[in-house]
């Protein structure tokens, strides 16, 4: 399984398209102008949100004074690499593609949630609550996105080098019954299988622990990259921009994900209690 995603390459494109705008003493309003661009065209590319071609490029690096040829050269294949299609770009209805995409590449992912992770459910919980939760969603789209999920679990165990998952779990995901106590039983099964993985941790928080950072920021994901050029991903679902990019976000959540890590069980705890939980079934 490849891990290159176009989606990471564009962002890291995006970013080294901005450094040398500013290397240039240009500001973005500055530099569309002279394009006879709109500025959020130069936005979004810099954001890493829209497509980038060939021409685009080419137009910024003369703007910018770029000269050195091995610098064009990794822009272009940069740009070739951005653009060519993920695997899961071959489905039709994915409202999530972006952070597919972005997951794809991680080699660490940190996540606080109040569910099942998609990268830890069965087929079996994954179609409950897809079903469940998906509002108005066809028979068609649910398919396409339960396939989806479960190739997306190909980065725990079938890639060279597996992503590390370090999840953090509300005690709630465990008790909350998801596609009846068969689909729930089979689940926690597998979250013990799961953490036996030596590129994955799970952590719970007990109700007992009580209120923690976890109650006021809501669930969360940090992706992590091995190349430097490219930096922490925050993924924040109820944001009304789910990738918010501001300065500090990756070292908050950073912050407020160890803090979360304290406040639960250890993983002999955690495994404990999902045996327990198993058993009452």
């Amino acid at each position: 399984m490849t891990t290159t995603s176009p989606v990471v390459r564009r962002r890291r494109l995006g970013l080294e398209l901005r450094a040398l705008r500013e290397a240039a003493g240009l500001k973005g309003d500055e530099a569309a102008k002279r394009l006879s661009w709109s500025n959020s065209k130069l936005s979004r590319i810099e954001l890493g949100r829209t497509r980038v071609t060939a021409a685009d490029v080419a137009q910024l690096v003369e703007l910018y004074g770029v000269k050195d040829q091995a610098r064009k050269d990794e822009l272009a294949r940069l740009v070739r690499e951005a653009n060519r299609k993920g695997w899961w770009q071959l489905y039709s209805d994915i409202p999530y593609s972006t952070y597919i995409g972005l997951e794809a590449e991680a080699t660490t992912l940190l996540t606080y949630q109040h569910v099942i992770p998609g990268l830890f459910q069965t087929e079996e919980y994954a179609e409950a609550i897809n079903r469940d939760t998906i509002a108005g969603a066809t028979d068609d789209a649910l398919d396409q996105q339960l396939e989806v999920r479960m190739q997306r679990q190909a980065v725990l165990t079938k890639r060279p080098e597996p992503m590390e998952v370090r999840a953090v779990l509300d005690e709630a995901a465990l008790r909350r019954v998801v596609g009846g106590p068969d689909v729930m039983r089979a689940q926690l099964l597998k979250l013990l299988e799961l953490g036996d993985l030596p590129n994955v941790i799970i952590q719970v928080i007990p109700f007992s622990a009580g209120a923690h950072p976890g109650t006021r920021v809501g669930t969360f994901v940090i992706l992590q990259y091995s190349h430097p050029a490219d930096p922490d991903v925050v993924y924040v679902e109820s944001d009304s921009d789910p990738y918010p990019d501001r300065e500090g976000d990756a070292q908050r959540y950073g912050l407020i994900f160890d803090n979360l890590r304290a406040s639960a069980m250890s993983v002999a705890g955690t495994k404990a209690m999902i045996q327990k939980l198993v058993d009452e079934q």
